[in-house]
C-alpha cells in the first residue's frame, strides 16, 4: 500500500514520552556545529527513533540529489568507511524516483513494500542497490529536508522499519508525524552547519591563493581521515559516544584549517620551484605559529582545539618537529624555535593530523611529481613510526584503510596546481 500526503496532513496525537524524547533528540542535533558530523547524527538518530534498519541522506544541489551518508545495520554493522558508500552518485529531482519525487514535490512518502507499490503514481523504485548488495528494502518513509524559507537542502529517506522482534513492518502514521517535525528541526540545524562550513571553506580558499595545493578537497580529505582515525582510536581506549561526538565535532574542522597560517607566508616563498634558503624554509615553517595565533581564546574549545593542531602539525614523535617549545607565540619576532615536543607531549589532534596531512600529500598527484602508490606511503608511514608519526596511531591508521579509501573516492582532486615545494621538505626529509 502506498500513501502520499503532506507532511502536515495527520490525524494521530503523538504519545508525551515519543514527544519528550523528539524534543530531546531536537536539542541534541542542535548543539552539533560540524556539517558532516551533522549529517551523520541526523541519520542515525531518525533511525533510533523509528527502529529504523537502514537510511539515507540526500543533498540538493542544483537539479540533482547527491548520496550523503549511508547506513545499514544488516549489511554495514560498524558503518566506518560505507557512510562514504556511492558519495559522488546523484539521482536527479524529478518525478521517476521515490527521493526525487520527495523532493520535487515538497511531499512525504509512506511505503508499505516498495515492491508492490499499487497506487498509481509516477515514481517507482530502482533495486539496483538490494541486487548489488543481497539486501531486501521493503517500507520505506521518505521526508524532504525543507528550511524555513521552503528552500530544499535534501531528503532524509528510512529503510526498513523493525517491529521488537526484529521483522520488518510498515512505518506508522505516527513514524510519519514524529520524522517529518524532526526533519523540519534537522534542515534548520543542516542550513546553519552549511553556512558554517561554507565560511571555513572559503579561508581554505584563501589559503589556496598562496598554496595551490591547500584546496578544499585536500583538507576535506585531511579532515575526514582524520575523524575515522581518531574514532578508532578512541573506540579502542573506551573512549564514551558523548566524547568522541564532541572531539569529532571540533577535530574536522581544526584539521581542515591545519595550514591555515600560510596566508602570512610571502607568494615569492610558497610558489618558489627551486630549492628553498634556510630563512625561506625558517620563513614557511612559521605558519604553525602564524595560524595558532588566530585561535587564542581560551575559554573555546574549538580554538583550543585549532590550536593544537595548526601550531603542532609538524612536530615529530621523536622531538626533531618544529616549532618546537615556544614560551610566548605572540612576541613580535620568533628567531629560533624552541626544542621539539616530544612524544605525548604534542596533542593527540595534532598527532593524527600530521599523519592525515601527509598521507594526502604523498598519495595526491602534485605538478612536481606523480602520486606515490598507496601501500607505497603505508610503507613510508611504517618506516617512520617512532621517528616522525606516534607508532599506535600508525598501526590503527592502517587498520582502517578500507574507511581511507572510501574518503578518497568521495572527495576527488578537480584542479591542476602549480609547482610548490615538496611536502617532505616540510616533514625535514
Amino acid at each position: 500500500m502506498s500513501f502520499l500526503a503532506k507532511a502536515t496532513s495527520y490525524r494521530y496525537p503523538p504519545r508525551k514520552r515519543d514527544l519528550d524524547s523528539l524534543l530531546n533528540t531536537i536539542e541534541k542535533i542542535y548543539h552539533i556545529r560540524d556539517f558532516d558530523s551533522l549529517l551523520e547524527t541526523i541519520l542515525l538518530e531518525a533511525r533510533r527513533f523509528v527502529n529504523a534498519d537502514a537510511g539515507t541522506i540526500y543533498l540538493a544541489v542544483g537539479d540533482r540529489l547527491y548520496f550523503s551518508y549511508v547506513q545499514n545495520d544488516t549489511l554495514f554493522p560498524d558503518g566506518s568507511k560505507e557512510k562514504y558508500l556511492g558519495s559522488n552518485l546523484s539521482i536527479p529531482i524529478d518525478r521517476s524516483s521515490i527521493a526525487g519525487y520527495a523532493a520535487l514535490s515538497g511531499e512525504s512518502l509512506l511505503i508499505d513494500d516498495v515492491y508492490d507499490i499499487k497506487s498509481n503514481v509516477s515514481f517507482s523504485f530502482n533495486p539496483a542497490f538490494d541486487k548489488k548488495f543481497s539486501y531486501r528494502t521493503q517500507s520505506i518513509l521518505v521526508v524532504p529536508l525543507l528550511t524555513r524559507d521552503n528552500a530544499l537542502l535534501g531528503v532524509l529517506q528510512l529503510i526498513n522499519a523493525k517491529d521488537p522482534s526484529g521483522k520488518v513492518v510498515p512505518f506508522s502514521m505516527q513514524d510519519r508525524l514524529y520524522i517529518s517535525q524532526f526533519a523540519q528541526s534537522a534542515a534548520n540545524a543542516i542550513e546553519k552547519a552549511k553556512l558554517s562550513r561554507e565560511m571555513v571553506l572559503r579561508l581554505v580558499e584563501v589559503v589556496e591563493l598562496r598554496d595551490p595545493f591547500e584546496t578544499a578537497s585536500h583538507v576535506k580529505r585531511v579532515g575526514a581521515f582524520a575523524v575515522e582515525l581518531y574514532e578508532a582510536w578512541a573506540l579502542k581506549h573506551g573512549v564514551s559516544q558523548k566524547e568522541r561526538t564532541e572531539v569529532k565535532d571540533m577535530l574536522r574542522t581544526a584539521a581542515i584549517l591545519h595550514d591555515i597560517g600560510k596566508v602570512a607566508i610571502s607568494d615569492i616563498i610558497l610558489k618558489k620551484p627551486a630549492t628553498l634558503t634556510d630563512e625561506e624554509r625558517r620563513q614557511i615553517k612559521l605558519h604553525t605559529i602564524h595560524g595558532a595565533r588566530l585561535f587564542l581564546r581560551s575559554n573555546s574549545a574549538w580554538d583550543i582545539y585549532a590550536a593544537e593542531v595548526t601550531l603542532n602539525h609538524h612536530e615529530h614523535w621523536d622531538g626533531t618537529g618544529y616549532p618546537g617549545k615556544i614560551p610566548d607565540i605572540l612576541q613580535n619576532r620568533i628567531k629560533e624555535f624552541g626544542p621539539g615536543k616530544k612524544g605525548t607531549e604534542i596533542p593527540l589532534s595534532a598527532r593524527i593530523v600530521a599523519i592525515t596531512d601527509t598521507f594526502d600529500a604523498l598519495v595526491s598527484k602534485r605538478a612536481y611529481k606523480e602520486p606515490w602508490a598507496e601501500e607505497e606511503v603505508f610503507r613510508y608511514l611504517v618506516e617512520q613510526k617512532g621517528r616522525f608519526f606516534d607508532p599506535e596511531l600508525v598501526d590503527i591508521f592502517l587498520a582502517i584503510e578500507e574507511t581511507i579509501q572510501a574518503i578518497r573516492d568521495k572527495y576527488l582532486d578537480t584542479y591542476s596546481p602549480e609547482i610548490l615545494e615538496d611536502h617532505l621538505r616540510e616533514l625535514g626529509e
